[in-house]
């Protein structure tokens, strides 16, 4: 599995982004409402974010050098895409909601959707902590590729 590409999951925030911010113009536009933001958004992403660092955490240790526990190589496989998923989760929720945020910014002076406001940004920190996330642990289930001039030099010798 290659790793995740830092272009790729920025082209995907940006287009995500760009069509929630029109999706929210034009439906506000017609005298629809935006869909409310909750917390319960913030502590979910964040939570996923946790538990991806607690999913990568012995993979990590294992891959350092602790073989203390055994890791099964599924699991280690498992790890990696699931740290992946969450990078791309994590862009495709940051895009989301700096749409909703971008929305917003026009009418901060109003209270009601400056709470809004305030709950997307509080979102969109959550996401970028997710995408961080599945990027460090994508990079913990690294294996380091074996040393070829230790072989070399055995053959040669």
């Amino acid at each position: 599995m290659r790793p995740s590409r830092a272009g790729a999951l920025a082209a995907v925030a940006v287009v995500v982004a760009a069509l929630t911010w029109s999706a929210l113009r034009i439906w506000t536009a017609r005298g629809g409402t935006e869909p409310e933001l909750m917390w319960r958004t913030v502590l979910t992403v964040g939570l996923l974010a946790v538990a991806v660092f607690g999913v990568g955490w012995p993979v990590r240790q294992w891959v350092r050098g602790d073989r203390s526990r055994r890791i099964d190589a599924l699991r280690a496989a498992r790890t990696a895409a699931l740290a992946k998923a969450s990078s791309y989760a994590g862009a495709l929720l940051l895009g989301f909601f700096a749409g909703y945020v971008v929305h917003f910014v026009p009418t901060v002076e109003i209270a009601a959707r400056r709470s809004q406001l305030v709950l997307g940004l509080a979102d969109l920190v959550a996401s970028g902590v997710l995408l961080a996330a599945g990027l460090l642990v994508e990079r913990w289930c690294r294996v380091p590729p074996e040393d070829d001039d230790d072989r070399g030099a055995l053959a040669r010798g």
